[in-house]
């Protein structure tokens, strides 16, 4: 918790600091920088892959149902030219899942829950489509950089002495997800920049091994399998504004006495 309040402090100090930096810029800048705040509810869906993830060994079945996630975080967008951009950033993305365990042979049954948090940095290509003198649509494509902070686990006790029990632990702390999103965006010279898109986030291998435990007394059953952490999101985002400092500029020159 502590590490993750210092990396948001961090976040939005380097926030003001760019803000700062893009109110300065100046009005000839051909094609200026800017920074902003993203915020994605993440969703399930079978589109990129099964949202639910079966384990089974022999009578006993958990399985981990994908729920509402979200990602929230800054984006910093690095125009090449008119129509061509890099963008990158900073997130938290939290995935969210239901746990249902199941024994027919016992007549036993137990729900749970379980979360993983992750921080990553994305790096996309940009290209646009202009639509109208301030209406654009975009496409992008790229990886991200993950970094997973721990294992996770959920526990279900069942009275008065079974124990239901999911465990995920991490395929490797680094990794890296492939990115692809589509959107449109409103820009303003006063207000900035609006946007709205859809993104498809997939890892190039499973982000956990995961394994389901039954334990009753001296028995004890466990399934495993891998969690792929695929997911589709709603990305809204916005850009602040670069606007030239008000008032009288300072020009070099001699100093009249």
């Amino acid at each position: 918790m502590k590490i993750r309040t210092a990396i948001i402090s961090c976040l939005f100090l380097l926030g003001i600091v760019f803000s700062g930096h893009a109110q300065r810029a100046k009005k000839r800048d051909k094609f200026p920088s800017y920074f902003g705040f993203q915020y994605k509810p993440l969703f399930a869906g079978d589109f990129l892959g099964s949202s639910t993830t079966p384990l089974s060994n022999g009578s006993f079945s958990a399985t981990l149902e994908q729920r509402f996630g979200y990602s929230f975080g800054a984006s910093v967008r690095v125009a090449l030219t008119r129509y061509i951009s890099l963008e990158t950033g900073f997130n938290l993305v939290q995935r969210n899942y239901n746990v249902r365990y199941e024994l027919p042979d016992s007549s036993l049954q137990a729900k749970g829950r379980l979360s993983m948090q992750n921080y990553d940095i994305p790096l996309n290509g940009l290209v646009y489509i202009q639509l109208g003198e301030k209406l654009y649509m975009n496409t992008s494509l790229g990886v991200s950089m993950v970094y997973r902070p721990s294992n996770v686990v959920d526990t279900t006790l069942v009275p008065p002495y079974t124990v239901f029990a999911l465990e995920g632990r991490r395929t490797s702390k680094v990794g890296l997800e492939m990115n692809a999103n589509v959107g449109f965006e409103y820009r303003t010279e006063s207000s900035g920049i609006f946007y709205i898109g859809i993104s498809a986030r997939v890892p190039f291998k499973p982000i956990y091994d995961v394994a389901g435990v039954y334990q009753r007394s001296s028995t004890k059953i466990v399934a495993v399998g891998q969690l792929t952490g695929t997911y589709l999101s709603l990305d809204f985002r916005y850009f602040l504004p670069n606007m030239r400092n008000s008032g009288t500029q300072f020009k070099p020159g001699p100093i009249e006495q």
